[in-house]
């Protein structure tokens, strides 16, 4: 079993070699009745509340009636998660009318259990869906689509209406992208049970590890939090491409391992990213993680409400390209975070739109030396006034695991 050990970088730097791993095989750290419960999940109200919000917000840009199939922006507005297929399942909010699920037949009575809407209505295999969702936008002229509705479905409703149809996505994004206490709060017990994942699979970790085998500890360690969750391990010079792995990488003394990874919990993400070093790290892994975590803590320093978000990127980029590895630095500094694991605001260049109170977003700079390693230290806030709230808990020291 493996051991965790945080030094700083004097402390790195004088860090005599660690003791060899223990020839046991790695074992569980927690099991499920140490995790704390799950929160309890949002109630009908909430969903009715935000209806009426997109009421409002189609008034506002003269839209008669919003449709939503399948998607995140359905779980939102209608509380029902589910996937998509050639059958057609579809919210209709109307201002000043009830909101309409249309349904297969078959899935009615899931539906009527799950879905908060003020009536269902429902067509057989043999008929036509299209007649019916007809009927439910009688009289309406121009209609919101949720983003990711497929063309075929615009195309039929249009040919059979002649009703106009507009992507709502922007609307959708301003309503999602302020999050309220509950929802700041589901994020970050999301969070933190990622960051119990992590440390768990740490002491989990062996010499002769590959990437696929850790990334199958990190899951059962999500399993342990009551949820489901994962994402990317990076060995080596695996970890300096942004978006690599898991792959047949081998953990050895000496290595860069990076970690980024996330769960959902009641519909709402986490997304951390951790980058250690198994064994003793090199003079030059000491020194690109310092920047990181320098680019970071700027970044953190000019995030809050009213910030502009190209301004974010640019606090960070800005520490690393004097620390000269802005050429490595291939990313941008970070991204919206909610019921999505990348959503608006994005910290970007060009983004010239405030921020406001709500917003949540990663801030995840990172340094990446090809055929060598990559570091990315990355964290959840939430933007206030004068000033950011953690959502989760960022390093202060470069962990090393002994080897």
């Amino acid at each position: 079993m493996a051991n965790e050990k945080t030094l700083s970088r004097r402390g790195l730097l004088a860090a005599a070699p660690m003791a060899a791993a223990s020839a046991l095989l790695p074992k569980p750290s927690e099991t499920a009745k140490d995790a704390p419960p799950l929160p309890a999940p949002f109630p009908p109200d909430a969903f009715r509340e935000r209806q009426e919000r997109l009421r409002a917000a189609l008034k506002a840009a003269g839209l008669d009636a919003a449709l939503l199939v399948p998607s995140t922006n359905l779980e939102y507005v209608g509380n029902l998660e589910t996937h998509r297929s050639e059958r057609l399942m579809a919210l209709v909010v109307r201002p000043g009318a009830p909101s309409t699920f249309i349904t297969p037949s078959f899935e009615e009575e899931r539906v009527r259990r799950d879905a908060v809407a003020s009536e269902v209505l429902t067509w057989r295999e043999e008929e036509d869906p299209i007649r019916l969702l007809a009927r439910v936008l009688k009289g309406a002229s121009k209609i919101g689509v949720e983003g990711s509705t497929d063309y075929h479905t615009v195309a039929r409703l249009v040919d059979a209406t002649g009703v106009k149809a507009v992507d709502s996505s922007p609307l959708f994004d301003s309503l999602r992208s302020v999050k309220n206490e509950r929802e700041r709060a589901l994020i970050a017990d999301a969070a933190a049970r990622t960051e119990r994942a992590i440390a768990a699979t740490h002491r989990r970790l062996a010499e002769g590890m590959t990437e696929r085998q850790i990334a199958e500890l990190l899951e059962s360690e999500f399993k342990r939090q009551l949820v489901r969750g994962g994402g990317l391990v990076q060995i080596g010079p695996s970890s300096a491409l942004p978006h690599g792995g898991p792959g047949d990488a081998v953990l050895r003394s000496g290595s860069v391992l990076l970690i980024d990874c996330g769960c959902r919990v009641r519909g709402y993400t986490s997304d951390i990213t951790r980058t250690v070093v198994f064994g003793r790290p090199s003079d030059e892994m000491v020194r690109v993680y310092a920047a990181v975590d320098a680019a970071q803590r700027a970044a953190l320093a000019a995030f809050r409400a009213g910030a502009i978000p190209e301004l974010v990127d640019r606090a960070a980029r800005g520490v690393i390209e004097k620390a000269g590895w802005g050429a490595f630095f291939t990313h941008r500094v970070g991204h919206g975070l909610g019921m999505d694991g990348h959503e608006t605001p994005y910290l970007v260049g060009g983004n010239k739109r405030p921020l406001v109170a709500g917003n949540v977003c990663t801030l995840e700079p990172g340094i990446y030396l090809p055929g060598k390693f990559g570091v990315r230290i990355e964290d959840d806030f939430a933007a206030k006034e004068g000033g950011a709230e953690p959502l989760s808990t960022r390093p202060t020291e470069l962990l090393t695991i002994a080897s």
